[in-house]
């Protein structure tokens, strides 16, 4: 790696495994991680990506990204998230709550995109 690369193994991710709403008459779980982050204004947020569990003979998909950072005691903070996911086998489900916090003291953000030089 040069110089003018940036080592994208000290940039954070979060936990985001939970469950979904319950419709339909059954939930999925959502396991993953979130991108590392990209800056805005002050602050940062990030991108969720992925599929839930299969369950009941279909699984959903799923891109968003999270709320700002929000600062949390001992140089901690998370992020809260809340949206749909696609539509399975006629219907939807919400992904509501705050993903796993970090403790990321002394943190520069990377670019906007990981391939950008």
């Amino acid at each position: 790696m040069t110089s003018q690369n940036h080592d994208y193994q000290n940039y954070h991710v979060h936990d985001h495994t939970g469950l979904t709403t319950c419709n339909d008459g059954h939930c999925h779980m959502h396991p993953g991680v979130t991108s590392i982050p990209i800056p805005y204004g002050s602050s940062h947020y990030h991108e969720i990506t992925g599929a839930t569990t299969y369950d009941d003979g279909h699984f959903h998909a799923y891109c968003a990204t999270t709320g700002v950072a929000v600062p949390l005691p001992e140089g901690f903070h998370t992020h809260y998230i809340c949206f749909n996911t696609s539509v399975a086998d006629g219907h939807t489900h919400v992904i509501m709550e705050y993903v796993k916090a970090v403790k990321t003291e002394g943190e520069v953000c990377p670019p906007t995109t990981p391939y950008q030089k």
